[in-house]
């Protein structure tokens, strides 16, 4: 990992003129990344014999804060370089003040190489224009179709180049100015881009879900009766092990998550809560556990068989051949191609809470165990015909209530 200060060495170089203090520093190469050597004059030896005389020379011309900054030394960092610059120093620097998850390092990464240096690389960082930026964005849009980005990713895309430009100018990679910013906030003139996405849920109703739990085998059962009535995350689901489980105290522990092959820690503070355990609930989940092959308290609860217990199963798999298809048997409306897994489920409960039961929304989102309630209400809960015109007939009794006498 770089460092986030390069103080520099001294090399005594010989010339013509004689014998020369060099102080030796390293940059990143525009072209492909690398780390490549660099050096500036301090003086002649004659006129500095001891290198403690050097180095009081190099801070009289402030030669350290020059190579620790491009901007003094006039060269335009490309945007290849300055991302590399956020990947060692800041992404991947464990002493920053609020580092991220794994998961959330892995995505940046992938976003940086595939979409951002991809493209913007081999460009100076300060003069990346917004309106190119944004006609980028929009051109990805429009091919959605074969590269599957909807607009929510597209606005990571451009979170993380912001990311990158506020760590380039706080180190002083670039000025400054807000100019020199392509991703600044819109109005200010920055590249603007949608957030919100074209994606509507599937919700699915009681009558549905139970429709679907005569169409599985115990362990399918089982893993939609603990998402539909707790609304966790397939990641948690998966990760779940029989120790989780707080027979006593009708809860269950939510203490890791399974992302992509490996452990990583729940998602927010929020997500570690623990989770409600209804006695219907518990009797599902021992049945299953009298059933499996791993029922021991270190066993993952839905272990694979494949792999003899040592991982949990596969969710896509499990929506691919069981799911779904039990789904379109129940009488769930799906077209071609429309996505569909344990998530939908997730939604349904928030629907169910918030507009069918009007549970109370603080008792709904620790349910479903958001950081914000908004989240819950704008992006989960659904509200179907039957729930608003229902409402709407809330306010026109109220108001054809005081019309005695008149013709309604």
């Amino acid at each position: 990992m770089a460092s986030r200060f390069q103080r520099g060495c001294l090399r005594k170089q010989n010339r013509k003129s004689g014998k020369v203090w060099k102080l030796r520093y390293f940059t990143v190469r525009a072209t492909d990344g690398n780390r490549v050597e660099n050096t500036l004059f301090v003086g002649s030896i004659k006129d500095f014999p001891k290198e403690s005389d050097a180095w009081r020379e190099v801070e009289r011309q402030r030669l350290s804060e020059k190579i620790n900054n491009p901007t003094l030394r006039g060269e335009k960092l490309t945007f290849r370089q300055i991302a590399v610059h956020y990947i060692d120093n800041d992404l991947l620097n464990p002493d920053v003040i609020k580092p991220k998850a794994d998961t959330t390092k892995d995505c940046y990464k992938h976003v940086i190489h595939a979409f951002l240096i991809d493209r913007w690389g081999n460009d100076a960082a300060i003069e990346i224009n917004p309106a190119d930026v944004e006609h980028w964005l929009k051109a990805i849009s429009v091919d959605r179709v074969s590269t599957g980005l909807e607009w929510p990713t597209l606005s990571k895309i451009r979170n993380v180049m912001s990311l990158i430009y506020a760590h380039a100018q706080r180190q002083g990679l670039i000025p400054a100015d807000v100019k020199y910013n392509p991703v600044r906030p819109s109005e200010l003139g920055g590249a603007r881009c949608k957030s919100e996405s074209d994606y509507t849920a599937v919700i699915v109703t009681p009558e549905q879900t139970f429709q679907i739990l005569n169409s599985l085998p115990l362990l399918q059962q089982t893993m939609v009766v603990l998402d539909a009535a707790t609304g966790l995350r397939y990641s948690e689901v998966a990760r779940l092990k029989w120790l989780d489980m707080d027979w006593d105290h009708d809860q269950i522990f939510v203490r890791r998550r399974w992302i992509r092959g490996s452990v990583n820690e729940p998602k927010s503070k929020k997500s570690k809560a623990p989770v409600a355990m209804a006695p219907l609930l518990a009797k599902h989940l021992r049945a299953w556990q009298l059933q499996t092959l791993y029922a021991k308290a270190t066993d993952w609860v839905f272990a694979s068989e494949k792999t003899h217990g040592r991982t949990p199963r596969v969710g896509n798999m499990l929506c691919v051949d069981y799911l779904r298809p039990a789904a379109l048997k129940a009488g769930v409306k799906l077209e071609a191609g429309q996505r569909f897994g344990f998530h939908n489920l997730r939604h349904s409960l928030a629907s169910f809470l918030v507009s069918k039961k009007k549970t109370d929304v603080k008792t709904a989102q620790r349910s479903m165990r958001h950081a914000k309630s908004t989240t819950m209400l704008d992006l989960y809960a659904q509200t179907d015909m039957d729930e608003l015109i229902a409402a709407q007939e809330l306010m026109l009794d109220a108001i054809f209530s005081h019309a005695e006498g008149t013709v309604q």
